[in-house]
This record gives C-alpha cells, sequence and structure tokens, in this order.
C-alpha cells in the first residue's frame, strides 16, 4: 500500500488507501501470560490479511502496558509488510502517556491511531476537549481516526453523547483522516455524518449499519470489529458485502445482508450487552476469530468470563450461514500457537 508523503497529503491519502473493512487485532500471550505471545500475534495479522481486510486495529488497551503496547504494534507492522494498513488505540491512564503514545505510534511506522479519553478525564466544557483532541493529534504524522464514544461521560457537557462541536472543529487539522462513530444512536450518528463529511471519513463499524450509511452518506470504511464471526478467508461475506455496496451493487449487497441475519443477531445480542457498559469483552471477540481460524487465547484479567452456551450460540450461528467454526474448545483457551507447541489448559 501506498505511504502518504507528509501529514498535509493525509486526507487524500486516507480517501484512496482507506476502503474496505478494518479487523481487530487482540493480543496473545505466552501460557503464564507474563509476554506477548508474538507467534500468536503474527498468526492473527496473516489470518487477516486472508480474510481481504484493508487494515488490522491494535487493541493496546486490551490488558498491555505501555512498552508491551508498542512491541505488540511493532509486531503487527512487521507482520503486515504493506499488505494491509495498520492502526492502533491510544487510550491510557492519562492525557500525556496517551499523547506519548501518539508520538511512538508514529515513530514505529504505524498507519493510523484511533484517539480517545482517559478512564479518569474529566474536562470543564467542551473547549477543553477541543483543546486536549487537538494536542494529541498534533503528536505525531500519521493519520488520527477521532473515536466519539458515550463511555467518555461527556454527555454532561452538551445535548448528545458527545460534542459535536469537538468533532467539526478537529476533523479540520490536517491529519484528522477519519472519525469511527461508536453511538448508537441515529441521531447522533446523521448529526456526525453531516457535520463531519467534508473534512474526514464518517463510519458506522456496525454491519446492520452499512445499506444506510454508505449509500445515502458515502461511508468507505468500517471497522474495527470482530468480523470473522460472519465469515472465512474462503467466504468472505462482510468484506463481498461492503465491496458490492461501494460498487452500487445493492440488491446483490443485500441478499448477503439477510444471509448474515443469524450471526448478526447472535453478535449483537452477545455482544451490545458489554458496550453498554462501556467496555468490550476482548476474549469473547478472540473466541469469534478464532472460530474462523484466528490464534484465540484469553486476555489478561481484569477480563470478563466466557460461558459456553455463549460460545455454543456463536458455533451455531456460523453454522447457519454455511461456515465451519472450529470445534475443539479446549484450543481456543490457550491459543492455536501454543496448543500446537504441547501447551494444554490448566
Amino acid at each position: 500500500m501506498r505511504r502518504p508523503a507528509g501529514r498535509g497529503e493525509l486526507k487524500a491519502w486516507a480517501r484512496e488507501e482507506l476502503k474496505g473493512i478494518q479487523n481487530l487485532l487482540l493480543p496473545s500471550f505466552s501460557a503464564d501470560f507474563a509476554k506477548l505471545d508474538e507467534e500468536g500475534i503474527r498468526l492473527d495479522v496473516e489470518h487477516s490479511v486472508a480474510h481481504g481486510f484493508v487494515s488490522t486495529h491494535c487493541a493496546t488497551e486490551a490488558g498491555l502496558s505501555f512498552a508491551e503496547a508498542r512491541r505488540f504494534v511493532e509486531i503487527a507492522v512487521d507482520a503486515a509488510r504493506g499488505r494491509l494498513l495498520v492502526s492502533a488505540t491510544a487510550i491510557f491512564d492519562t492525557v500525556d502517556r496517551t499523547v506519548e503514545f501518539i508520538r511512538v505510534l508514529g515513530e514505529i511506522g504505524c498507519d493510523l491511531v484511533l484517539i480517545g479519553y482517559p478512564p479518569g478525564y474529566y474536562p470543564r466544557d467542551s473547549d477543553e476537549v477541543a483543546r486536549v483532541s487537538e494536542t494529541m493529534c498534533a503528536a505525531a504524522d500519521l493519520g488520527v481516526v477521532l473515536y466519539p464514544n458515550f463511555k467518555y461521560n461527556f454527555s454532561r457537557l452538551q445535548r448528545g453523547p458527545f460534542p459535536l462541536d469537538v468533532l467539526a472543529r478537529a476533523v479540520r487539522l490536517p491529519n484528522v483522516v477519519g472519525v469511527l462513530n461508536a453511538v448508537i444512536e441515529p441521531g447522533f450518528v446523521s448529526e456526525c455524518f453531516e457535520a463531519c463529511s467534508e473534512h474526514a471519513l464518517v463510519q458506522c463499524p456496525w454491519e446492520r449499519w452499512f445499506p444506510l450509511a454508505v449509500t445515502k452518506y458515502g461511508q468507505q470504511w468500517a471497522g474495527p470489529g470482530a468480523y470473522e464471526l460472519f465469515q472465512s478467508p474462503g467466504r468472505r461475506h462482510v468484506v463481498d458485502y461492503f465491496t458490492q455496496l461501494l460498487r452500487g451493487e445493492r440488491e446483490l449487497a443485500m441478499r448477503t445482508y439477510w444471509q448474515l441475519t443469524p450471526v448478526r443477531l447472535t453478535f449483537e445480542k452477545q455482544f451490545m450487552a458489554t458496550q453498554m457498559l462501556g467496555t468490550y469483552h476482548w476474549s469473547q471477540q478472540k473466541y469469534y476469530q478464532w472460530l474462523g481460524g484466528g490464534n484465540g487465547g484469553y486476555t489478561r484479567q481484569p477480563t470478563m468470563r466466557l460461558l459456553q452456551h455463549d460460545m455454543d450460540e456463536a458455533r451455531d450461528a456460523m453454522r447457519a450461514i454455511g461456515l465451519e467454526p472450529s470445534t475443539a474448545d479446549e484450543e481456543f483457551f490457550v491459543g492455536r500457537s501454543l496448543y500446537a507447541r504441547g501447551h494444554r489448559p490448566y
């Protein structure tokens, strides 16, 4: 993939290169959880390439120290070798630490950064949010994706789940290339597209929204998400469906949309229960990816428990759309790469 020549070219570069589906890359760990499992991470990058994703996004907030987060992204960049874009989240315990990590991402060759706000961040007004956002964006010459989300508790600052004026101001910065709208609110989705699309690529990551967002608002990329639950390398349902919408092949795309209903309903039932708490069930998303051939393996504590009835439900949903999921759950709990090296669950 072509790399931008400088900060001034980032917006044009993103409109050219960032077309398609972006999956989620979660860290894999050694059997004792003391360090990263590089082999498992590289397996997942190869799996991302095989699925036809345009980009993979490193979930650096899933149980990693600052140094481990850096190494995780370094491994992903090296494994990708330009075959797909690499993105990463920058949300650490303080704003200063978040800014420092953005600088690190620029140094190690990451393509995109998704910026968010620390859990303890408590701004007095939306002007303060805008100033902090601009500081983050200025930290490195790489493409920035804004991340409006209800979980920051910014609804107290003005109407709506996230200050729209902050977004409208930030998208004009030269290296802000996208807006990942993580607010499940039709009114805000509409306002976000209308306020920001002239200056950045706005998107909704939910597969159910693609027909509206692509055809009515011009969305050209989506994610990150554990879209592997919906497809396999040989049957790229979501990738193909999104591409068909981009090409204007709506009738063909809608056939796939309805075909995916069993998985859509299962995913939304399981995923939304935790997402509405402002967090994510990382191990569950790794399970989705493992079902389709990814590495799997649990993430570090604190993490939520994965229950057998949820695992069975996800597997059955994949079968209902004609996919053949992995079945040896024992392998998932240590990860495919460690299992192949003889490791077993305790």
